[in-house]
């Protein structure tokens, strides 16, 4: 069954996943409006650093593997989109 998923996550100085346990879905980004976001890259050393407010949407993908941070002091990244059966 696919589940709505609307998180509110804040961010640390030190990279942390998007979710503590495997959740697959569509979902659209927002980063942090003060600070930057920074997204760990799949290779797992690459940083990818995000605009104030950007915002993107990614399709068939595991939030327990993405994982990011902030360069600022009490950020947040906006999730929202829906879980779906694999």
């Amino acid at each position: 069954m696919n589940a709505p998923i609307i998180r509110k996550i804040a961010l640390g100085t030190s990279f942390q996943p998007l979710a503590a346990s495997p959740t697959v879905g569509n979902f659209r980004f927002r980063a942090p409006a003060s600070g930057y976001g920074v997204l760990l890259g799949d290779d797992g050393a690459t940083e990818i650093q995000l605009d104030r407010n950007q915002e993107f949407t990614l399709e068939g993908v595991d939030l327990s593997q993405i994982q990011a941070r902030s360069t600022g002091l009490a950020d947040h990244m906006v999730i929202i989109g829906a879980t779906r059966t694999i």
